[in-house]
């Protein structure tokens, strides 16, 4: 019987050690249109995928007409994580009906827009460069 309950115990200590990991901070960051280019569209797909329920954070930029958004997800929900980048895409794409809509849940591809997040945000970028990150990102998404 002790060994029964020292199991469920430490498969408890298992579950919810893996449900706590990665949860920070889940606020985005808006830059709207105060960047080289206009970001509403982008930061409007970041509400709108925040606000499922497997998403712990989001980041995310639009270029010209297509919205890229890269998701982190809590740890047990990463067995779905098709599903989640279907919905995801379907949501953003009823919203954006003309927009080429890319989700991605690859911690590569989240590390790259957060920090092309950060440059459009501080206005440390050009436009030039803004294509070169694209084309990169856009490389990494095709895996």
């Amino acid at each position: 019987m002790k060994k029964i309950i020292a199991f469920f115990f430490i498969f408890l200590f298992l579950i919810t050690g893996c449900n706590l990991v990665g949860q920070g901070d889940t606020s985005p960051r808006y830059i709207g249109k105060n960047s080289v280019s206009d970001q509403t569209m982008a930061d409007e797909a970041k509400q709108i995928v925040l606000s499922m329920e497997e998403v712990i954070a989001v980041t995310g930029a639009t270029y010209k007409e297509d919205i890229y958004v890269a998701v982190r997800v809590k740890q047990f929900d990463r067995f779905f994580l098709d599903r989640i980048r279907k919905e995801a895409q379907n949501k953003i794409k009823k919203r954006f009906p003309d927009s080429k809509v890319h989700v991605s849940t690859d911690k590569k591809v989240y590390l790259e827009l957060e920090k092309l997040e950060q440059q459009l945000l501080n206005n440390k970028v050009k436009k030039a460069d803004i294509e070169k990150q694209w084309t990169r990102i856009e490389d990494f998404m095709k895996g």
